[in-house]
């Protein structure tokens, strides 16, 4: 890694210069995070992530279950943003992509910083404008595609491995 105005960079296929990513968002469907899924958050914490969660439901378990175990993670429930206004023109998958810009601004982050795992279908536009991107199976076919890595599905413990692959980015 090369330190540019305390900026540091990586090489990544094709000699393109991405920025080390500082924040990590991923989708969530409906089962609660499994504990393989909390080790791998809880090492992504200690590298430094900031992490964001997207969720399709009531965020109270969830927020329950990461503050439990000492993990720090915004969650963005769907029906909290923008989408749910009235007058909103945005879809929930829209929605899911300004709030990850906005939770990078207040990090004070890019999106180009941003390692997005995309766990749904929902998930695909905040990864189409994020500076990393990973997917797992069952994200949709534009998921797939769009990203660098594809891991199994969650019940295949593809979650907790699209984690570690991601703090290996950081570190």
């Amino acid at each position: 890694m090369k330190k540019v105005k305390g900026r540091s960079f990586e090489v990544v296929r094709g000699g393109r210069f991405l920025p080390t990513p500082s924040v990590l968002a991923f989708g969530m469907d409906e089962d609660p995070l499994s504990e393989r899924e909390l080790c791998a958050l809880r090492w992504a914490r200690d590298a430094g992530y900031a992490i964001a969660v997207f969720a399709g439901r009531p965020a109270a378990p969830l927020r329950a279950q990461l503050a439990e175990r000492d993990i720090r993670a915004t969650v963005l429930v769907d029906d909290e943003g923008p989408a749910s206004e009235p007058d909103s023109a945005l879809t929930p998958a829209a929605a899911r992509a300004e709030a990850l810009a906005r939770f990078c601004a207040r990090w004070g982050a890019t999106l180009e910083q941003t390692v997005v795992i995309a766990v749904t279908p929902r998930d695909c536009e905040a990864m189409m404008g994020a500076g990393r991107a990973l997917a797992l199976h069952g994200s949709g076919i534009d998921a797939a595609m769009a990203a660098e890595q594809t891991f199994l599905d969650r019940a295949m413990g593809g979650l907790a491995r699209a984690l570690n692959a991601a703090v290996a980015m950081r570190v």
